[in-house]
């Protein structure tokens, strides 16, 4: 296996104080995947299993820290792309595509076999992204059918879906993006955050499991196909970040994250942007610190104040989604053709 070995020290500081600084260090590994499948969805349970799905009815799965990966093509779905993953562990797993008619695959034996638990063949039907809020709750969005998203939503641990029919209407031209599978957060607690893009950029707040709802705007850049809100993440119920810009102009960074500390009902634009458009947010946790990372096609950023200000990552290209290990300060980058890294954060001390 080839790996390529990208270590990066990052000059802000995290704390000042009796005579030292704390920066961070961020070393990508990447991994031999055996596909060149472009890879939206990906899934980290832990820091040994990791799921990731994408273009040509591909599934990727790695039960050793992604060093080696079964490879396969769900069975009939060979022109279609999953950008909508979830996983339990290293034997179950749900995906969604884009094509029509529009299907929902489920395994409960590590890609062995594959059950369609969902089918639509209206027009218009293309998933965006798919989340849980716990083990058995989960929703899957799709781009509008009619006026409003297409949203549906399972109980039973994806094995059969109802369609939420109390959406918000959307104005013409406004939709969500499939770049990342993260146009959609769901906590346990019954808060969904639904971000879009388009001629609008705002976000969809529902606090009951989506029985009523209310629209906001997030001030990030839109008004053409390409802008938008990418991706939201929220780290508990009341701090969240949305990240975007303009996919087809990645170098125009005005306006592309705000963030949240009341549970999306006002949005703040971060005063130090990202470097360039990013499609993908996620929060990095371990016992002693946390930060966000907005990862894209053009490279990596990072904030240590919930948002408000970012700090230059890492100019790496090819990313266009990444997942945390779930506790820690590791975890995995996916994008095009294949392309798989692992990544770590490291805090490091200097003392003067």
């Amino acid at each position: 296996m080839i790996e390529k070995y990208i270590t990066i020290l990052l000059v802000a500081i995290l704390a000042t104080g009796r005579g030292g600084e704390t920066s961070y260090e961020i070393e990508f590994t990447e991994l031999d995947t055996g596909t060149i499948a472009s890879i939206r969805a990906l899934h980290v349970v832990s820091e040994d299993v990791i799921w990731a799905s994408g273009t040509g009815g591909t599934y990727l799965v790695s039960v050793d820290r992604g060093e080696t990966w079964k490879v396969g093509t769900i069975p009939g779905a060979s022109e279609d792309d999953f950008r909508s993953l979830h996983a339990w562990n290293d034997m179950e797993a749900i995906v969604f595509g884009i094509s029509r008619p529009g299907r929902a695959y489920y395994t409960a034996d590590g890609g062995v076999s594959w059950d369609i638990v969902y089918e639509n063949n209206a027009e218009g039907i293309f998933f965006d992204s798919a989340v849980f809020a716990d083990e058995n709750t989960g929703l899957a969005l799709s781009d509008p059918l009619d006026s409003t998203s297409f949203l549906i939503r399972t109980s039973d641990r994806g094995r059969s879906w109802s369609e939420l029919n109390n959406m918000p209407v959307l104005n013409a031209g406004e939709y969500n993006f499939a770049a990342s599978n993260s146009c959609i957060d769901y906590h346990a607690d019954g808060n969904i955050w639904i971000i879009t893009g388009g001629s609008a950029a705002r976000v969809f707040i529902s606090n009951d499991h989506g029985i009523s709802w209310t629209a906001r705007e997030t001030g990030l850049v839109h008004g053409n196909p390409s802008s938008g809100n990418f991706s939201v993440s929220f780290c508990d119920s009341r701090n969240g970040i949305v990240v975007g810009g303009t996919y087809d102009k990645p170098e125009l960074n005005e306006k592309i994250a705000a963030w949240s500390s009341d549970g999306g009902d006002s949005w703040q634009l971060s005063e130090t942007m990202p470097r360039e458009y990013r499609s993908c947010i996620v929060w990095m946790q371990d016992e002693d610190s946390r930060l966000a990372f907005a990862i894209g096609k053009t490279g990596c950023d990072y904030s240590l104040d919930n948002g408000n200000t970012w700090l230059p990552g890492s100019d790496d290209e090819g990313y266009y989604t990444a997942r945390p290990v779930p506790g820690t300060l590791t975890g995995f980058a996916a994008g095009a053709e294949g392309k798989i890294s692992r990544f770590r954060i490291e805090k490091v001390e200097k003392v003067e």
